[in-house]
């Protein structure tokens, strides 16, 4: 199958119900690709997983899903290929592909979190203060600041060491000019954030991909 991705920034989202997890499929996987999944210890974190796998390969093709390395900080990279960034949680995978460095995150905004305690540990006042009490604010700023760290790779930065600040549809690292967080709320409960250098032109919604 030919690779979805052309040279415009592009998200692409897979509903991990509607995947068959197929054992044989695995093994055409790349080898650390299928070490990944199989050692998962749920069934559910390992249909993920293998939904991620194949979110990656319709998008960008089979070769360069060999071609995957990582830095030495753990962030993944396509020898000679655009930059991308995946995530999934709950229902659904996403990937993030740009020519530009970039970082996306997902997370399902489910009850049982104690958000509160959360942002106390994770969040700088400025974001607690945003946050308030609202569920969705807290998400909204934690996939922001999820995202950010995905485009740097992580480290040496922690969750806590910067500041996000919302500006509407859109977000900004303070002090960091050059980045720029969008937004997506095209999947009821769940919040999603995509960084990117400023003036990258996401498509408005995420292209859900099905029968892969």
């Amino acid at each position: 199958m030919e690779a979805l991705y052309s040279d415009k920034p592009a998200l692409y989202g897979l509903d991990i119900d509607s995947v068959i997890f197929d054992e044989k499929r695995i093994d055409t996987m790349p080898p650390d690709r299928a070490q990944r999944i199989r050692s998962l210890r749920f069934l559910d974190d390992r249909k993920r997983s293998f939904a991620a796998g194949l979110l990656l390969e319709a998008a960008l093709g089979r070769e360069a899903l060999f071609r995957i390395r990582r830095y030495d900080n753990g962030k993944p990279y396509i020898d000679g290929g655009p930059c991308f960034s995946i995530s999934h949680s709950g229902n659904w995978a996403v990937l993030a592909v740009c020519r530009e460095n970039t970082g996306f995150d997902i997370e399902f905004a489910g009850a049982g979190r104690d958000t509160a305690l959360i942002a106390r540990h994770a969040f700088q006042p400025e974001e607690i203060e945003a946050a308030g009490c609202d569920a969705g604010m807290f998400y909204r700023i934690w996939t922001a600041k999820e995202s950010y760290l995905k485009m740097l790779g992580c480290y040496p930065l922690s969750i806590s060491g910067f500041c996000v600040q919302l500006e509407g549809e859109a977000g900004r690292v303070k002090g960091s000019a050059g980045t720029e967080i969008r937004f997506f709320e095209q999947f009821d409960g769940y919040a999603a954030a995509v960084s990117a250098p400023a003036g990258t032109e996401w498509p408005r919604e995420l292209t859900v991909l099905s029968g892969i």
